[in-house]
């Protein structure tokens, strides 16, 4: 069959969804093509080339807030943008560890630019627009690892009849602090990621503020 770029990269897009990272290889992605195996490398020099392109895909389907608005503040940006990182790693299965695997692309690069350059111009230096930027980013990548991990363990322990909450019983400075999460089944929610984002944020202002007095 004629194949290209894109659709290589479509295909190994719901490849990934449908077997995870794991069993993802060039072997299955050629066989769901109809190819040989070395007709990927016309394409990609390897494995780790071609899932650089599916998560560069992934980021240009899924993350719509990758650059701040018109007029935008900062701190708003701040927020929406990792919001809409954490959207994208979920849209995707394991889409967590596709991330923390692979090399942004060139037009990543200039996006990047784009949003160094939002922190720059209300105060902060280059470095600790960086700084900012890739804390944010390596705070949800890794809240998201937990989140997906968290739940296809609580699946497997719901069909085994599990109770993941028993041990925790003894403990009840522990038992306090997450009852109100129970309802939910595990601790991987939108009250404790946006806790934990509000925490950077509000440090990177003072930070800022500090530095401006």
């Amino acid at each position: 069959m004629a194949m290209d770029r894109d659709g290589i990269v479509d295909e190994a897009l719901l490849l990934l969804n449908d077997v995870g990272i794991d069993k993802l290889s060039t072997r299955k992605l050629a066989e769901r093509l109809g190819v040989q195996q070395p007709a990927l490398y016309w394409h990609f020099a390897n494995k780790s080339a071609l899932l650089d392109a599916v998560n560069s895909e992934m980021l240009a389907r899924y993350h719509t807030h990758r650059l701040p608005l018109p007029g935008q503040d900062w701190v708003e940006f701040t927020y929406a943008n990792a919001r809409s990182i954490r959207a994208t790693l979920l849209a995707v299965r394991d889409g967590a560890r596709l991330t923390a695997g692979t090399r942004p692309s060139a037009s990543e690069f200039a996006d990047t630019e784009t949003v160094l350059q939002l922190y720059v111009d209300v105060g902060f230096s280059a470095p600790e627009a960086f700084g900012i930027a890739i804390s944010v980013t390596r705070y949800v990548v890794g809240y998201v690892l937990e989140e997906q991990g968290e739940r296809e363990r609580t699946a497997e322990e719901a069909d085994a009849g599990i109770d993941p909450m028993a041990d925790i019983a003894p403990f009840p400075l522990l038992m306090q602090a997450l009852q109100s999460l129970f309802k939910v089944g595990t601790i991987n929610t939108e009250e404790v990621f946006e806790n934990g984002l509000r925490y950077m944020v509000d440090g990177m202002q003072a930070s800022l503020a500090a530095k401006l007095r």
